[in-house]
């Protein structure tokens, strides 16, 4: 699904968010990439909701990657996880 990037063009990739217009390809691309799968309301979530950072890499004008961040309140994350972040500051 995804179109290969040749190392040389790796100054064509571009980051952008992704959008509600992009839920057809991301399904299409979890789908190939991952071994589970996501609800539709995920889908919705990752491109609409506030509480989501997702960014999508393209080439070319296809999304070739993306990065999706959960954003929480650090009372709301494991408490391994809070214990790592407490090391970063």
């Amino acid at each position: 699904m995804s179109d290969v990037v040749p190392p040389t063009a790796l100054s064509e990739i571009q980051l952008r968010f992704l959008c509600h217009n992009d839920i057809g390809s991301v399904k299409l691309l979890c789908g190939d990439w991952f071994p589970i799968e996501y609800p539709d309301s995920w889908y919705q979530d990752i491109t609409s909701n506030k509480k989501f950072f997702s960014l999508a890499a393209t080439f070319r004008g296809s999304i070739v990657g993306m990065i999706v961040a959960e954003i929480k309140n650090r009372t709301k994350v494991h408490k391994e996880v809070g214990s790592a972040m407490s090391l970063w500051r």
